[in-house]
């Protein structure tokens, strides 16, 4: 295993996450196994604009001792787990089909979060007009191997990550609480609001609308009143004029909150 090298703070995450690019991620060594958030039987819905169809999901670190990705980086589920693009017909069925052959996913500010989308072409193919995508329990993903990587993952890193780790990472981000509840909440915002800044009006209602949302009602008292301090300082930030979009400053503290569970976790674990 190599020698232990921190986490990166929020702070050099999100600076990752405005100017890192993949051509960047190409002259380091391969980054981070990461973990996605199963969706505990909630899909999350993916947003389509003229090209693609997209969504924000959340994701944790597996490999304490490996950089955390670059913005950008392509990432693929491993074995051991599913993950299930979820598309709805033109006539009302509904397509449960396995996600790899048709889903794309990269890391969106450091190991906090994952991009995933589907080409609107493949929905089309489909004779869809809807999609989701359901993660299941145990998804890990392994990041796109990189050309003359000078500490390529070996097989028992890849092992030891999506194995034990991966289990042991289920009780502090898919359980039930506080930091995991208000995670899932923050993300469901994030893809409420559209991506386009222009029409970032909408945040005025966002907390009212999402209220109903399963997310939410199945939340914990303490992961609900999380969330909706976070949803409240951004909408004060927003007002203000201290940051742009909903969306950007949600996605900010999103990738707070995980990165400082991910923390926790690896001092359960034994980490420094």
């Amino acid at each position: 295993m190599p020698a232990h090298r921190p986490f990166l703070s929020i702070a050099a995450l999100t600076i990752g996450f405005a100017i890192a690019s993949p051509a960047d991620a190409l002259a380091q060594s391969t980054p981070q196994v990461l973990g996605l958030v199963a969706s505990n039987g909630i899909p999350t819905p993916l947003t389509c604009t003229d090209d693609e169809c997209s969504a924000h999901l959340s994701a944790f670190c597996l490999q304490q001792a490996r950089e955390a990705p670059a913005s950008g980086t392509a990432y693929a589920p491993a074995e051991g787990g599913r993950v299930t693009l979820v598309a709805t017909t033109a006539d009302g069925r509904t397509l449960r089909l396995p996600g790899q052959p048709h889903l794309a996913f990269e890391s969106r500010i450091g190991f906090t979060s994952v991009r995933v989308s589907l080409p609107r072409r493949t929905l089309a193919a489909l004779g869809a007009t809807e999609a989701a995508v359901e993660i299941g329990a145990r998804v890990s993903l392994l990041p796109t191997a990189v050309a003359r990587d000078p500490d390529p993952q070996t097989a028992q890193e890849i092992a030891l990550a999506t194995g034990p780790m991966r289990d042991a990472a289920s009780r502090m981000f898919e359980a039930p609480g506080a930091a995991s509840d208000a995670a899932r909440i923050a993300s469901l915002l994030i893809n409420t609001l559209p991506q386009d800044p222009r029409d970032d009006g909408v945040h005025e209602g966002l907390w009212r609308a999402a209220a109903a949302h399963p997310v939410v009602t199945r939340a914990t008292p303490e992961g609900v009143a999380t969330a909706r301090r976070l949803y409240d300082s951004c909408s004060l930030a927003v007002r203000s004029g201290s940051i742009f979009t909903m969306r950007s400053c949600l996605e900010i503290r999103h990738a707070d909150l995980m990165a400082t569970t991910n923390h926790a976790f690896w001092d359960s674990m034994g980490g420094s």
